[in-house]
């Protein structure tokens, strides 16, 4: 059985186009993260963002977060991810909030604040003390069908 060069070719250029459509898409638009289900709870969410954090993984934390969090989250002087570790971690029930908007004038169709507790160690203590301590982060996403990402952090 003989195969023509062409279909080869074409087959191959398909299956490239394919990978290529499936590597371009943008992480917050319903793909699931390494170590984390598709439909993961917003409380996982933010246990993996507390894991990024005590393992000082930025990428990973910004994989967890809307574009616009992750890039505010970017220039900050006494981040979390440089040296932080965070003990005695008790990640509370979500808390819906209705109406969210997003400071960057996105609207979510749904919103969570979910809050921690945490004891806090780390070297720069300018905006936030070392202890205990209780935070918060706001979860959105567009729809049921699509993950949960952290939109925004402090005290609700």
């Amino acid at each position: 059985m003989r195969v023509s060069v062409r279909i080869v070719v074409a087959f191959i250029l398909a299956i490239m186009g394919t990978v290529l459509v499936a590597g371009c898409q943008d992480g917050d638009e319903g793909t699931a993260l390494p170590g984390l289900s598709a439909g993961a709870s917003p409380q996982e969410v933010v246990r993996a963002y507390v894991a990024a954090i005590n393992a000082h993984d930025m990428t990973a934390g910004q994989e967890l977060s809307t574009p616009y969090f992750a890039e505010r989250k970017e220039g900050v002087v006494d981040s979390l991810f440089e040296d932080a570790k965070l003990s005695d971690v008790v990640i509370h029930a979500p808390d819906p909030i209705s109406g969210y908007e997003s400071p960057d004038g996105k609207r979510y169709r749904e919103a969570v604040y979910v809050s921690v507790s945490f004891t806090l160690w780390h070297s720069d203590e300018g905006s936030m003390p070392n202890g205990s301590t209780v935070w918060g982060y706001m979860l959105v996403r567009d729809d049921p069908g699509r993950p949960w990402r952290i939109n925004g952090d402090g005290i609700h």
